[in-house]
């Protein structure tokens, strides 16, 4: 029975992605991860001289824990999301309320789930790519093969993370603060006097009790998470929560942008967020890459013995860029079908949701970098940081919201948009990313650099806005 609801899972899994991407951009999306994988092991020799063996294999050790944790946050939270969305449709996760199966046990198998599918998604097609690319790079076979089962483990332990502060966040925001801090100061003096990750200690040393290490972490993980799972719904009276009608409160507080939207959609927008309680979601799924993001900083300052000169203005390039994952959270509150019947345009609903995302949720990211500024002690850097912050945002978001309208997480399965996202967004983050690192050496050349490129990029955003109306006023909200 059991891998029989593992075997739906994943047809379920297939079925979503290709239902809201085509099928041949989400299918050929492994073969870009392929590419990558050989060009991984195509740079390695230069990526290894400009950094160093250790630093290098630190770096995508913890870039794959980060990309775990990422992935289960998507997967773990976005469970409500795709229950407003498809819950007409009924999706297997929520079976324990209809048939004769714990939520427990079916929690669990989502997460054996969510590790095979991205398995076969990413992580074997990047082990293909980068054993096409030891064939012709000279790579020894056995090697890579230890690598990659190294960052497989990590992998899991990322995954595995996101799914105990799902489970710590049904019981309370709370629990999930306090148990993915106490996680992670368990993790970190672990991992004191080794390498980043335990599965990467294995592979350097090839000592067993590492890999028993990389196992056991993400086992103990996921056991606790499993134990903490507690059902969804609670029998008793239904309560009634009645809310106070502030649409025409909020049609006069947003009428200064009517002439960039219309403000009857963004205060319906802006009563939808409050009603779903998405913004409590939203600030929790953006807090974790950052919290992770923090953490490395400290860790990388504090706990490694290498300097890195990653400061203020590279982590508001990397806050800025994170500002997607809010706007895709806004295309989850509900379906957007019923607009149908209105006349209102697919274009109308994407520009009252970016009104929407820099109105009211900037004060995420700008917390969060805030915060690593005082971490790093780099206040004085700090106004340098917001402006690259809000300006990398600003065009990240309306180039995604151009190019994925109201759809903005399953169009990023599709490999031809997501190879255009990648051109688009890498370039300028290098760019700033080199600039940031290269402050203390000329601080007025660096100034001025970034002064054109922001300046470049915010003629771009409004560009993209402007775009919006053109690329979807003819198409449909179904």
């Amino acid at each position: 029975m059991n891998r029989l609801i593992l075997w739906r899972m994943l047809q379920e899994e297939i079925r979503l992605n290709t239902s809201f991407a085509s099928g041949k951009g989400f299918y050929s999306f492994p073969i870009l991860v392929s590419i990558s994988g050989f060009l991984a092991i195509a740079f390695t020799d230069k990526m290894v001289a400009d950094m160093g063996y250790l630093e290098y294999l630190e770096m995508l050790h913890f870039g794959i824990v980060f990309y775990g944790v990422f992935a289960g946050s998507l997967a773990f939270f976005g469970n409500e999301f795709l229950e407003r969305i498809f819950g007409y449709l009924g999706l297997i996760i929520g079976l324990p309320t209809t048939q004769p199966i714990t939520q427990r046990k079916i929690t669990l198998l989502y997460f054996i789930k969510e590790f095979i599918f991205y398995s076969f998604f990413t992580l074997i097609p990047a082990f293909i790519g980068g054993l096409i690319g030891s064939y012709f790079y000279g790579i020894d076979l056995i090697n890579l093969i230890e690598f990659s089962i190294s960052l497989s483990f990590s992998f899991l332990t990322g995954l595995s993370f996101a799914y105990l502060i799902s489970s710590l966040y049904r019981i309370s925001w709370k629990f999930s603060v306090v148990g993915g801090l106490v996680t992670l100061i368990i993790y970190s003096l672990s991992v004191r006097n080794i390498a980043i990750t335990p599965s990467l200690e294995w592979y350097l040393h090839k000592e067993p009790m590492f890999i028993f290490i990389s196992l056991f972490n993400p086992l103990i993980i996921s056991f606790c998470a499993t134990i903490l799972v507690t059902n969804y719904y609670e029998e008793g009276s239904i309560k009634t929560i009645g809310y106070r009608d502030r649409l025409k409160e909020y049609i006069e507080k947003f009428n200064w942008a009517k002439k960039i939207s219309n403000p009857t959609i963004i205060s319906k927008e802006r009563i939808d967020l409050q009603r779903s309680k998405t913004g409590t979601k939203m600030f929790f799924s953006f807090a974790f890459p950052l919290g992770i993001l923090t953490f490395m900083n400290w860790f990388i300052d504090k706990g490694l013995p290498i300097q890195v000169d990653f400061n203020t203005i590279f982590y508001g390039v990397m806050v800025g860029f994170f500002g997607t994952m809010i706007y895709s959270w806004l295309n989850t509150i509900d379906s957007p079908t019923f607009y149908s019947t209105l006349p209102v345009t697919v274009s109308d609903v994407v520009r009252a949701r970016l009104v929407l995302f820099f109105t009211i949720t900037w004060w995420i990211p700008l917390l969060f970098l805030s915060l690593i500024s005082y971490v790093s002690s780099e206040i004085n850097l700090l106004p340098i940081g917001i402006i690259v912050m809000i300006t990398v945002g600003m065009y990240i978001v309306n180039y995604t919201a151009w190019s994925t309208g109201l759809r903005t997480n399953s169009a990023l399965f599709d490999a031809i948009v997501f190879l255009k996202f990648f051109v688009i967004s890498v370039p300028p983050m290098i760019a700033m990313t080199i600039l940031s690192l290269a402050i203390s050496y000329s601080i007025s050349t660096v100034l001025i650099a970034l002064s054109f490129i922001c300046g470049i990029l915010a003629l771009f955003s409004i560009f993209f806005y402007n775009k919006i109306e053109v690329k979807w006023q003819n198409e449909t909200f179904d």
